[in-house]
């Protein structure tokens, strides 16, 4: 009996052979039958490609209630499902189709697809092998069936995120992989860490949908590879490592206005990969200090710079540690602080004290009340105070918001020379709101003036318009109004009252300034009204001034 069974076996057909056989009859006996099957079954295949799912879904179940066992509308049927989201009835066509034929290359490489995204990682991979001894099973059969084959099959590879095997599949079929499916591969090296070949896959690119892409991608890696920052994982299904990679780049090569957005884009996103790209970002020579300065904020504001970070600012290596700040204030305290902030403007100014130190005893992390306050000691002009808060918000975080209201206390209080400095301790582009943006502009050119005369000044606001222009809407506005301000010095009236009044209205940092610039000595112990006076005979009288 044993013998006899095994015997059986053996002469049992395959069940391909048997599904075959069947078709073979039924398309004998009933003709007209398999040709509705067959029309059902194109008319499905139109739709798909035309992207009318639901109607190609119809057509390939009319061919399937014709003849239950017809393989190729069982395939398709399980890709609409997919498609539609339904992955687990996808899956019971997929094994239909398997029962039918159990080495169907395309049935087990959606089978592996839909297993995965059932996330059940083990059987995908599973499916995934059987494809792969499948395709080299019944490769040669029909040439045009094994290429749609093998770029599905990358496609399998790269959605299971089976790197190695698709690196594998490249380094043997290159010359036979479609566009998509070297970018597919190109990835998987880049994750491989074999960034020369996927750089070299990438140029190679000329298909023109994904030309540009892979460009880009191309000059990214190499870009990450020079400055050793950590590359992201690399999916053809998920663009979140192409954006991380398209948000370092601008801080490179970008306006200002995109690195502004890729500086807004790391702050929203922490994360392992945000926090190490920016580590290293720190220590680049080709980044702008007021980049790497934004790059210092954001890890404060996570919390992440309170034990020191190396920064390389001025071309100076340094380590640099930074206090956790407080970014939001609670609903109420808010309220407080805009009331303050209104009572400020309205000239209430001991009400506003009264409710900034409210604030900040309750938030003493919060940036913001220490500048407010300073703003409200200077209108009062007790400068010791406006001194102290500044330093205090200086011992939290040197921002620049600090340093400009520094700024406007050393112009108070006549010392334009400091005021000068701590002005350009920092860059425009690192303060966050608009009004101080401006601000800082106006301070800016206006110190200049002072200090150095119109050239120097025009000089200023020149580059702070090709900062600034493309990003503020009212820019033009604001340029008008500050070229008002920068009268050329030799436009100016030089009868004798009118260029005493003039040089009266200089401080005597300009004015020892205008002396050194015409190379006169005998300067250095002069006081303000000495140095009009020499200025007036050695230079104005003999019509050197504004020369």
């Amino acid at each position: 009996m044993k013998r006899n069974h095994l015997k059986k076996n053996k002469l049992k057909k395959s069940s391909l052979a048997e599904s075959q056989e069947r078709l073979s009859n039924f398309q004998k006996k009933s003709p007209h039958k398999f040709r509705q099957v067959f029309d059902h079954y194109q008319k499905g295949q139109r739709e798909l490609n035309q992207g009318i799912v639901n109607e190609a879904k119809t057509s390939f179940e009319k061919a399937l209630t014709i003849y239950p066992d017809y393989i190729p509308a069982q395939n398709y049927l399980a890709v609409v499902y997919g498609l539609l989201g339904n992955f687990k009835e996808a899956l019971l066509f997929v094994k239909k189709v398997i029962k039918l034929d159990g080495s169907n290359v395309f049935a087990l490489i959606q089978g592996a697809i839909f297993l995965y995204r059932l996330q059940r990682g083990k059987e995908a991979e599973s499916y995934a092998k059987k494809a792969l001894i499948a395709f080299k099973e019944r490769e040669g059969i029909d040439p045009y069936h094994d290429y749609d084959m093998l770029q599905k099959l990358a496609e399998m590879l790269s959605v299971l995120r089976l790197d190695k095997d698709l690196c594998e599949l490249y380094n043997a079929r290159k010359a036979q992989l479609s566009p998509i499916s070297l970018y597919r591969a190109a990835l998987a090296l880049c994750n491989e860490e074999d960034y020369t070949e996927a750089c070299s896959v990438l140029k190679e690119i000329k298909e023109s949908s994904l030309k540009e892409k892979s460009t880009y991608l191309a000059q990214c890696i190499e870009l990450f590879v020079q400055e050793e920052l950590p590359i992201p994982m690399l999916l053809a299904e998920d663009e979140t490592g192409f954006e991380q990679l398209m948000t370092i780049l601008p801080l490179f090569t970008g306006g200002e206005h995109q690195k502004q957005t890729s500086l807004k884009y790391l702050k929203k996103h922490y994360n392992n990969w945000s926090l190490a790209v920016q580590k290293n970002l720190l220590v680049s020579k080709k980044l702008e200090d007021w980049v790497k300065k934004g790059i210092l904020s954001i890890l404060a504001d996570w919390g992440e710079a309170d034990k020191p970070v190396i920064v390389v600012l001025d071309g100076v290596e340094q380590q640099i540690s930074l206090q956790a700040v407080e970014l939001e204030l609670s609903e109420v305290l808010t309220e407080l602080f805009v009331t303050a902030k209104e009572q400020l403007t309205k000239g209430e100014i001991s009400e506003s004290i009264s409710k900034l130190k409210i604030i900040k005893e309750t938030s003493p992390m919060y940036i913001p009340v220490y500048v407010q306050l300073a703003n409200a000691y200077l209108q009062l002009k007790e400068y010791e105070n406006v001194e102290a808060c500044l330093n205090e918000a200086m011992n939290i975080a040197p921002l620049a918001q600090v340093s400009l209201t520094f700024s406007k206390y050393y112009e108070a209080i006549g010392e334009s020379q400091k005021a000068y400095e701590k002005l350009n301790s920092f860059d425009t582009r690192e303060l966050e709101n608009v009004a101080d943006v401006y601000e800082a502009i106006e301070l800016k050119v206006n110190i200049e003036y002072n200090l150095f005369g119109s050239e120097k000044a025009r000089d200023v606001l020149l580059k702070e318009k090709e900062k600034f222009q493309v990003v503020l809407n009212d820019w033009d506005t604001f340029e008008e109004k500050m070229s008002s301000v920068i009268v050329p010095e030799a436009q100016l009236p030089l009868n004798g009252e009118e260029i005493t009044k003039l040089l009266e209205s200089y401080t005597k940092d300009k004015l020892i300034e205008t002396v050194k610039a015409h190379k006169i000595r005998g300067y250095s112990k002069l006081n303000k009204k000495d140095l009009i006076e020499l200025i007036k005979r050695e230079i104005y009288e003999k019509g050197l001034l504004g020369k």
